[in-house]
This record gives structure tokens, C-alpha cells and sequence, in this order.
């Protein structure tokens, strides 16, 4: 580098010579000289005779030659006379401008920042050479010192501190000794003779013998480990970027690489009373390597910056926004920019990969699965294309209940939007590809669910869809549904109740919405008015409703408000009291409708035993409210009453298999409720239930899939005489395991806890009713939502990202199904 003195210098390219010289113009300290320079003055002729002076310029200061200029690279190096010009001929093989050397040096950083050690020690990655930066060039010569002709270093990888040596690493265990210059180096061979990474180190108690290793040999350390680029403990990057211990020729076996350590003086920790390491008088030197450089994986940051993008729901453009690009490169210049195209790619790679360990689980697995299928659009006011996206909900063999979509496909698309077919080809659909048979059969096909099924769960336009009937029939032909498809394409829960609600929304709104927004247009008159109000909020534990929540949700919101404001105010005229006493009924059955869709749409996915207590606090609420005298609200209550007992009839005995399978409950629960709420027309509701109980046991015995003992017989010899008793056994085996589910009904219930988890206790005794926990394992998994509560009170439903809309179908599903996976 430029002594201190030299404030700047001038040269004058080759045009510039005068007579085969150099004219280089000097400034010392505000004193200017020029000078017309001859080679062979200042000992440049005498330079000038060693051919490596063809690659460099000289750069001359006070008449010396003091640096020498790459022709290549242009990086400026030391050339003074003590130094020589060997470090010029090792800078020529890896100078990154000359083309003749790019092929060599390639080969080189590949392995870099590794040296070669014995094969049966590896060593980790350490902190890369090319992390520290030189400060000046003098003195170079003093870190070559005599020592190493001692035997003992080519088992030892000398660690310098402020260019003196301060430690020794053994290449064999990787343990750091002292080796200051007064420490001598019998400590070192002392090392060898117990260094339990040493072959025969443990054993051998005699004199220390030396075996060929492939450390390098002290020429080739001094050569290139110790160039003159080493100074205070720092390198400089562009000579020592690629320089490599060398394998000995004399090795046994293959040599294994490892990185070289040179630790800036600042990285040594103080000793114990405040004195540098140098100074400490212990045999060991405590230096903390620094594993976070370790060698830049593209491949994983792009699979993390592909995991952002799915989890956020960013669009793939994110990475070619010119932000982007500078924000990467500032953090690592070495990410090259990517396109949205691989971006892309990297998404559906992940996507693929996820979905392979997914099969597996689910194929593996003895269990039965239940499906449900709820309808997606893109965010927007107006959507002109519906989507299905199908979920599968079983419990694992941890026995617990798991909930993961397995596809997502276009369900509907408007045909006359013209705009959308121009601007989205790849979005664009065929019919053979679309709608529920075609994508629920294509997901029980790629996921090998054909004799898994056990129950279909869908919203309103998948259920009452014409295409998701013959799917049903198609089904029940392949023997593939249970219990003669009784639990297929039941009735979503949450969409049934929207439903009941919508019944009486002009009603609801005209008996009370007009006096709730009176009151609060006058609680916003003044402050105070509106600080007792958010008092009044503040302490009520009610979420307050999204901006694109349902009409009867937020409705409700501002009900109980009302309401608690009443109670925490009495002497203030809120309504009068009829419209107060209407006001109040509205709530209790909007109140009861909102508790059961936050538990039925629960994330964490409750069992099937809690569905029948939930829809029965429906129908307890609105058979209470019909009859409470107020002549307006019970015809209002009436018509929900009646939309809801459709949903009822078709749903009690699907929603009472659980409830058996409940041990605090079991069948007598179902005859204390429906024996009170329907009298003697409770034993058809009972015998049918019982029957389709008995049915369903009576499969899991003997699996649809699995032939039985009989027709095995049958089927080797149609006129075996022992038929009869084959049959005779057959019969006597099913008896037995018929008492399974006698034996289970008849014992005692569990005492009702709050802490009761039923998938535990079916868990455990598995060995006691083992038909009946397989049973057990699949009927509870069963959902009663197709949605989560977050979507089911939102007006919209389900939304993907309106920027996604535009992409291929196959992308959509990637991206949608890998955001569920990896929340």
C-alpha cells in the first residue's frame, strides 16, 4: 500500500513515455516533482529481467519501483526490494482477469477455503479467509520463521495473531495448543503421543515416531500458507483467496479437506486479568470459532424466500421488483436474480415434496378418511369463478385429529366473462377438469381413497350440486362408502345455520334494527357519550366483527352491546321497553347461533361426540323463543324452526353415532333427549340409530374389502361338503365379536369431566374394545364444518389472493395447499 506520506500519485499511461520511460509525478507533502524515468534507472533494468514483469506495470515512487499494477485484474501489489517477485508469479496463477488461469482457478474455489487432512478426521467448516482484510505489507518477511523445520508441524496448522505465531491446531483431533516463541514445541509432541484422532497415538508410550500425513510439508507451507500477503494477522484477499494446503505425495489414503484459520488479533479473548492471549501462560488457547460463514446455499435461500411467498400469499412478480433485487444483493452479492418463472417453479418443487410425505402418512395409515368440500373465490367484489377445495380429516396414529387439504380445483367459471378468458389463458379450465365429480374423484384417486372414504362433508352449492349425486352413486357402485353411504354429502353445520338466519332477515331488521342504530347515532353525538360506550366495549370478552363479516354477525355485535351498555347503565333511556324486550330475544338466538359456529369451526379441529349437544342448544333456543308470548318474534322463530328441522332430519343419525362412542354418554344419552323432546315418536329415532350402530361395528369386523372365510371356500371347491360348517363358524366368530359392542354399551358410564379426552381414553383401551376403537378413531375425525370460523362468519368465505386468479390452476393448488401444510 502507499506510505503515509505520499498524498497521491500520477501516472501517465503508456502514450505518455518519452523515450521509452515513465514520467510519474510525486507529491510529498504539498512538494511536487515530475521526472522523466528510464528503465534502467532505479534498478528497473535489473527488475526487468525476470519475465513475470511481462504481466505487471511498475509504479514508481521517490525513483524506486515500489508497487507492481496487474495488466490483468489491476490489483496493485507490493514490490519492494527486500520482498522479491515470487509472490508476483503466485498472484499470476490466480489472478481472476486472465483467462488461461479461470479454468484452474474454478477447480481451486471449489474446494476453498479447505486444506487436506487425513480422511478419519474430518473437520467442520470455519470461518472463510476471504472474511479478513490486510492493512499493510511491511515487515512480510518475519512470519517465516525457522521453526518450522521441526517434525512435529506437518501434524500442526500454525494460527497467527497480529503476524506472530500464537497457537498450533492438531490436524488429527482438531485440538488448539499454545505455541508462542517461548513455549518451545514439546507440548505439541507431547500431544502426539495421547491424540486420541491419531492412529496408535493412545498406545504408543515410545519414542514418538512421525508417520507420512497428508499435512503439507514446510516448503509448500512456506510457499503458500505463509506468503508475504500475511501481515498482522489479516490476508489479503486477492493473493490468498485460493490458496490450498497441498496433499503429500506420501499419504496412504485420499485426503480430506478442510478450511484454513487465520484469527484477527480482535477475536482472541482477553485473559483473566485483563492481559492479551499472547501473554497468557496456559497450554491451551480458548478461541471460539465463528461456524455462521459458512459456504452460501442458493438452493436454500431460494426455498425460503419460496416459503415467504406462499405463506403470505405474495405474488411471484415480489422477486423482480427492483427493490428486491437490491435489498438480496446488499444482503449477499453472491444471489443471482430470479424470475418469477423459477420462483415459481421453487414453489410447486416444495409443493410436490410436501405432498409425497402427506401420501404416505395417509396411504399407510389403516384409517378411514373424512372429506369436506367447501367453495373459495378470489378476493374481490365481484367473482366470476368458483374453486373447490377439498380437506381430509382423520386421526393419526398419535390419535390425534389431523385436517390437511388434499386438493384444490376450479369448480365453476363464468363462460361469458370475456376480460377474464383474455387476460387469464393459463387460468382457463377444461370442463372434463372442472366441477365436484371431476375434482373430488380425481383427489380419491391421486390419494388412493377409493375403500377409505367415510364421510363426505359440503356446503350448500357441492351438496345440492347434481354432479356430487352421481359421484355418490358411482361410489356406492364401486363398494366404496360405508353404511350404504349414510354419512356421504352431509350438510355443512355453519352453512345451514346462515341459512336458518337469512330466513328472517327482513323481519329481524325491521322490529329492531332501526331503534340499535338510534342509539348508537346518539352514543356519537358527544365524547362522553362515546367514552361510556367504549368503556362499555372494552370490557365486554366479545371479538369485535371483521369489516367483511356477515350482516347478521355484526348485527348481532351491536345487540349485545345494547344490551351490556343497559346493564352497565340503567338510568340511561336506551330503548323503550318492548322494543328492549324484542331486542333481547334476537340476541339469545343469534347469541346461540354464534357460540356453535365458533366451536363446530374450531381451528383446532374438536371431535364428532361434541356436534349433537351443539345443534341441540339450537334447537332447544328457538323452541323456547317460539313460545315465549311475543307474538312478532315467535312467528319470526317459527320459520327458523321449521328450515331448521329439514337440517335435523337428515342429520340426527349421523350426529348421534358419535355421541355412542362417547363413554360418559352412550346410547342412553340419545334416549334421555329425544324421549323428552318427541315422546313415543322417539323409538323410530332410536331403533334406526341403534341399528345403523350395530351395522357400522358389524363392517369394521368384516371390511367390505376383505373376502370372508366362506366365499374363500366356496371359491376352492364349490362342492365341499363342509360347507355348513365353515358357515357355522363364521357365525359363531361374529357372535363373539358382537359382544364387543354389547359388552361396551352395558358397562358403567365415565363420571363427566372437564378435563375428559375422549381420544385418550380410547387410546387406552384399545386392547379392551379394539373393533371399537378403530371404529372410534374414524367417526370422531369426522368434521361438521367445512370451513374455519374465520371464513364461516366472513360474507366473502374463503378467499385466494386475486393475483393468484390469474394463474395456472395447478400453480393455485401448489400454492393453497402448501400454505395449509406448513402452518
Amino acid at each position: 500500500m502507499e506510505h503515509s506520506m505520499i498524498q497521491h500519485v500520477v501516472e501517465y499511461p503508456d502514450e505518455h513515455e518519452v523515450g521509452g520511460g515513465m514520467k510519474v509525478e510525486v507529491a510529498y507533502d504539498g512538494v511536487h516533482s515530475a521526472a522523466a524515468v528510464h528503465p534502467s534507472a532505479f534498478r528497473y533494468k535489473h527488475k526487468k529481467r525476470s519475465k513475470v514483469w511481462e504481466e505487471y506495470k511498475p509504479i514508481f515512487l521517490n525513483g524506486k519501483v515500489q508497487f507492481a499494477e496487474c495488466l490483468y485484474c489491476h490489483n496493485r501489489l507490493s514490490c519492494k526490494d527486500s520482498n522479491g517477485t515470487s509472490h508476483l508469479w503466485r498472484h499470476q496463477k490466480i489472478c481472476p482477469g486472465k483467462p488461461e488461469s479461470a479454468e484452474r482457478r474454478q477447480q481451486k474455489d471449489s474446494y476453498f477455503p479447505y486444506v487436506s487432512v487425513n480422511e478419519h478426521s474430518p473437520v467442520s467448516p470455519i470461518d472463510p479467509v476471504n472474511a479478513i482484510i490486510s492493512e499493510t505489507l511491511d515487515d512480510i518477511g518475519s512470519v517465516i520463521p525457522s521453526r518450522f523445520k521441526s517434525k512435529v508441524w506437518k501434524e500442526f496448522v500454525p494460527v497467527y495473531v497480529e503476524g506472530k505465531l500464537q497457537a498450533a491446531d492438531c490436524i488429527h483431533c482438531q485440538k488448539r495448543l499454545s505455541a508462542n516463541k517461548f513455549g518451545g514445541r514439546s507440548h505439541l509432541s507431547r500431544h502426539l503421543l495421547t491424540c486420541p484422532g491419531r492412529r496408535g497415538g493412545a498406545h504408543n508410550h515410545q519414542k514418538i515416531q512421525f508417520h507420512p500425513s497428508s499435512a503439507p510439508t514446510l516448503k509448500s507451507r512456506v510457499q503458500d500458507e505463509l506468503s508475504p500477503a500475511l501481515t498482522n494477522g489479516k490476508v489479503q484477499i486477492a493473493e490468498y483467496s485460493s490458496k490450498l494446503f497441498r496433499t503429500s505425495s506420501s499419504g496412504e489414503t485420499a485426503p480430506i479437506i478442510r478450511p484454513i484459520q487465520m484469527v484477527p488479533a480482535h477475536q482472541f479473548p482477553p485473559a483473566s486479568d485483563g492481559t492479551s492471549v499472547k501473554k497468557e501462560k496456559t497450554s491451551f488457547v480458548n478461541i471460539s470459532t465463528d461456524t455462521s460463514a459458512r459456504k452460501f446455499d442458493k438452493g436454500t435461500a431460494y426455498q425460503e424466500l419460496a416459503k415467504m411467498i406462499i405463506l403470505h400469499g405474495y405474488p411471484f412478480s415480489v422477486v423482480e421488483h427492483e427493490e428486491m433485487r437490491r435489498f438480496i444483493k446488499n444482503l449477499n452479492p453472491m444471489v443471482d436474480a430470479v424470475s418469477q418463472d423459477v420462483m415459481e417453479e421453487h414453489c410447486t418443487a416444495l409443493f410436490q415434496k410436501e405432498k409425497l410425505n402427506l401420501k404416505d402418512i395417509i396411504t399407510l395409515s389403516a384409517r378411514r378418511v373424512s372429506l369436506s368440500a367447501s367453495i373459495w373465490t378470489p378476493d374481490g367484489p365481484e367473482a366470476t369463478v368458483n374453486y373447490l377445495c377439498l380437506t381430509a380429516h382423520f386421526i393419526g396414529a398419535d390419535w390425534k385429529v389431523h385436517r390437511v387439504i388434499i386438493k384444490f380445483g376450479m369448480f365453476w367459471s363464468s363462460p361469458t366473462n370475456l376480460e377474464r378468458i383474455i387476460h387469464c389463458k393459463e387460468a382457463a379450465v377444461s370442463e372434463s377438469e372442472s366441477g365436484s365429480y371431476n375434482v373430488i374423484w380425481d383427489a380419491i384417486r391421486d390419494w388412493n381413497l377409493d375403500h377409505k372414504i367415510l364421510s363426505l362433508t359440503s356446503v350448500g352449492d357441492v351438496r345440492n350440486n347434481a354432479n356430487t349425486v352421481q359421484l355418490k352413486e358411482m361410489l356406492m357402485e364401486k363398494k366404496c362408502l360405508p353404511i350404504r353411504g349414510i354419512l356421504y354429502n352431509v350438510a355443512c353445520l355453519d352453512d345451514v345455520l346462515n341459512s336458518v338466519v337469512s330466513q328472517g332477515q327482513a323481519d329481524i331488521l325491521r322490529l329492531v334494527g332501526d331503534a340499535a342504530m338510534d342509539f348508537f347515532v346518539a352514543r356519537a353525538s358527544s365524547p362522553s357519550a362515546q367514552q361510556q360506550l367504549m368503556e362499555v366495549i372494552s370490557h365486554m370478552s366479545l371479538k369485535c366483527p371483521q369489516e367483511d363479516a356477515k350482516w347478521w354477525h355484526r348485527f348481532y355485535f351491536r345487540l349485545e352491546v345494547l344490551l351490556q351498555f343497559k346493564k352497565s347503565f340503567p338510568s340511561e333511556n336506551v330503548l323503550n321497553p318492548e322494543d328492549m324486550s324484542v331486542a333481547d330475544s334476537i340476541c339469545k338466538v343469534l347469541r346461540t347461533f354464534y357460540r356453535v359456529i365458533e366451536v363446530i369451526s374450531c381451528p383446532s379441529s374438536v371431535t364428532a361426540n361434541v356436534y349433537f349437544n351443539e345443534v341441540w342448544k339450537v334447537r332447544t333456543v328457538l323452541q323456547e323463543e317460539a313460545s315465549n308470548g311475543l307474538g312478532e318474534i315467535s312467528r319470526l322463530v317459527m320459520e327458523m324452526q321449521e328450515a331448521f328441522h329439514g337440517y335435523w332430519q337428515n342429520s340426527y343419525l349421523w350426529l348421534s353415532i358419535p355421541v355412542v362412542l362417547d363413554p360418559r354418554f352412550k346410547i342412553s344419552f340419545i334416549d334421555f333427549r329425544l324421549k323428552r323432546a318427541f315422546g313415543t315418536n322417539s323409538e323410530s329415532y332410536l331403533s334406526e340409530i341403534r341399528e345403523t350402530v350395530r351395522e357400522l361395528f358389524n363392517e369394521y369386523c368384516n371390511p367390505m374389502d376383505r373376502p370372508s372365510a366362506a366365499s374363500d371356500s366356496a371359491a376352492l371347491d364349490a362342492d365341499d361338503l363342509l360347507d355348513d360348517w365353515d358357515q357355522h363358524l363364521n357365525e359363531q366368530a361374529s357372535c363373539q365379536i358382537s359382544t364387543e359392542l354389547d359388552d361396551y354399551l352395558e358397562d358403567g358410564l365415565v363420571p363427566r369431566k372437564d378435563d375428559f379426552d375422549i381420544l385418550n381414553w380410547w387410546m387406552n383401551h384399545t386392547t379392551k374394545y379394539p373393533t371399537l376403537a378403530a371404529m372410534a378413531q374414524d367417526i370422531l375425525a369426522m368434521p361438521a364444518s367445512a370451513v374455519q370460523s374465520e371464513a364461516a362468519f366472513s360474507s366473502s368465505g374463503p378467499v385466494i389472493p386475486k393475483h393468484h386468479s390469474t394463474l395456472s390452476i395447478k400453480t393455485i393448488e401448489a400454492l393453497v395447499c402448501a400454505r395449509d401444510w406448513m402452518k
